[in-house]
């Protein structure tokens, strides 16, 4: 993760799904285990519509200060994280991309520390890697990348665009999932598997081979279901 050297260190968490934010700021800490951290959360959508805000996110040492996005005015000097690690997080992209100018590359890339990413990875803007995660050599990801954690990726795969991949996945080396794919807790998907854009593989699935663009599929094999 890259940051400024300002003290204490400032984040923008945009959006608010309060599950996704105690994994955020999990990374934090992880990552600077003796630094202060101060992080805003800007929320998007009305309190009253936001079932997450029953899910705990205190965490010791790190001061978190929630407001509503109206009035906001973004300090240009301060990195932005999403508040998503799940299908929301483009919608948010999107908000905060057309309110307030939020470009792609003012955020940051998360990975964990007890995870394990290849010098040959090569990452988009906004990866996010939660913990024991692993992934191989010569890999390429696009923007807003998730990998939850213990996820596994093999060599030479292609993540593109807001590719999720839920705990406990396993994709297999030379795959290609295309934009917005996701992948259900605990699947796998086996060697040279090509998943369309937009496609949900159902957990503890076993991809064995390509699965077209819009579509839910799910099995042992994995088999499409219908069509999104």
């Amino acid at each position: 993760m890259q940051t400024s050297s300002i003290e204490p260190l400032r984040f923008y968490i945009l959006g608010q799904g309060n599950y996704a934010i105690a994994m955020l700021l999990d990374n934090l800490q992880a990552c600077f285990p003796q630094q202060s951290i101060t992080v805003e959360i800007i929320g998007n959508i009305p309190a009253e519509e936001n079932e997450s805000l029953a899910y705990p996110y205190a965490t010791p040492g790190i001061t978190c200060i929630e407001r509503f996005h109206e009035g906001w005015i973004p300090d240009p000097v301060i990195p932005c994280l999403y508040g998503s690690v799940g299908k929301s997080r483009k919608a948010i992209v999107a908000f905060f991309a057309g309110r307030y100018g939020i470009t792609p590359d003012r955020y940051l890339t998360s990975i964990h520390p007890s995870s394990t990413c290849s010098t040959t990875l090569q990452h988009g803007h906004g990866l996010y890697v939660g913990p024991l995660s692993v992934v191989g050599p010569q890999t390429h990801f696009g923007d807003f990348v998730v990998l939850n954690r213990k996820v596994s990726v093999g060599h030479h795969t292609v993540l593109e665009d807001y590719v999720g991949l839920n705990p406990g996945v396993d994709v297999a080396g030379i795959c290609h999932l295309g934009k917005g794919a996701i992948i259900g807790a605990g699947a796998t998907v086996l060697d040279k598997v090509k998943i369309g854009e937009g496609s949900i593989i159902g957990a503890g699935s076993v991809v064995t081979k390509d699965i077209p663009a819009g579509v839910v599929a799910y099995g042992i094999p994995a088999k499409v279901i219908r069509e999104i």
